[in-house]
């Protein structure tokens, strides 16, 4: 059978059919490729179907993506992403709050994850120019942060991972609440900032917690997310527990918790109940807050957690 060819200028050296074909089939697979999803903010774009360049812009989405077995497919990560070891050995593109755009292009990703409005409004825009996809998240508590793990497993190709990692929190989530349940709340005041003293509201990952793990947060109702509180209300609170948030690595937490024993009439010094908890563990909405939760749940009722 005589292969048709197809002709090409002179400076060109003829290319049977079947390679091209092979060059329609490559470049119509790489449109058909992208899938179009809705992030949680409810907003519309177009994504590969599996990515392999992703980017995660904050070390709670990192420890998801790294969680969900996608190691060799995250490009870099954010400063201060230390968990697991392995973020180590990935490329930083900056903090947080300021990440580098030229980093970020440099890296080639060909999936952005953003988790926050105040990173979202900085980022987006920017990468938006540059045609790389930007997917946000937005957890507000246990609950929601299953939603953005099974999302981001759904978006990369995992979701049989992801599904697999919610079971397991929920799981263990579970044995916590099933431990504490039916045991007399205790007062709990929550402080993450020290001078001046600093508190949080209802509408935190904290304040979640210290209600799964049978607290009540004494300053649950302040209209303001993590407000400024002064020593006097506390002592009118009269918290049954204090537990201070290590916002900082660098800073000597024990001598703050000492610092509170200048207020014995507060119950919570008085029984010698402040505690000092790794902020990672309960600030950032990834798998490792279940960890979080099990902490405070300790601190709030050891004597659910105490071996017979």
């Amino acid at each position: 059978m005589t292969s048709i060819l197809l002709k090409f200028p002179a400076e060109s050296p003829p290319v049977s059919l079947k390679l091209l074909w092979v060059i329609l089939l490559v470049f119509y697979s790489s449109i058909v490729s992208a899938q179009t999803v809705t992030d949680e903010t409810g907003k519309t774009l177009d994504i590969p179907d599996c990515a392999q360049r992703i980017l995660p812009l904050s070390p709670s989405l990192a420890e998801i993506l790294f969680s969900l077995g996608l190691d060799e497919r995250i490009v870099g990560v954010t400063e201060f992403a230390t968990y697991p070891p392995a973020t180590s050995g990935k490329p930083k593109v900056g903090t947080f709050f300021n990440p580098s755009l030229e980093k970020i292009l440099a890296l080639e990703p060909d999936l952005v994850i953003v988790g926050s409005e105040r990173q979202d409004a900085k980022t987006s825009a920017a990468l938006k120019k540059f045609k790389i996809p930007v997917y946000r998240v937005r957890p507000v508590d246990l609950k929601t942060i299953y939603v953005s793990i099974h999302n981001m497993g759904a978006i990369t190709g995992v979701e049989d991972r992801a599904l697999q990692v919610i079971a397991e929190m929920k799981t263990e989530v579970a044995l916590i609440e099933n431990r504490v349940a039916g045991l007399k709340p205790q007062r709990v005041f929550y402080q993450v900032g020290v001078d001046p003293i600093v508190t949080a509201n209802c509408k935190t990952f904290a304040a979640d917690l210290i209600h799964r793990a049978g607290g009540i947060l004494v300053t649950a109702d302040n209209p303001v997310r993590y407000p400024v509180y002064a020593i006097e209300k506390v002592i009118v609170d009269a918290p049954e527990v204090i537990i201070i948030s290590s916002m900082s690595p660098d800073t000597d937490y024990n001598r703050f918790r000492l610092n509170w024993q200048r207020w014995a009439t507060i119950p919570a010094v008085r029984n010698k109940r402040i505690y000092v908890i790794d902020s990672d563990m309960v600030d950032r909405p990834s798998p490792r807050i279940v960890d979080g939760l099990a902490l405070m749940a300790g601190f709030i009722h050891p004597e659910a957690f105490t071996a017979n």
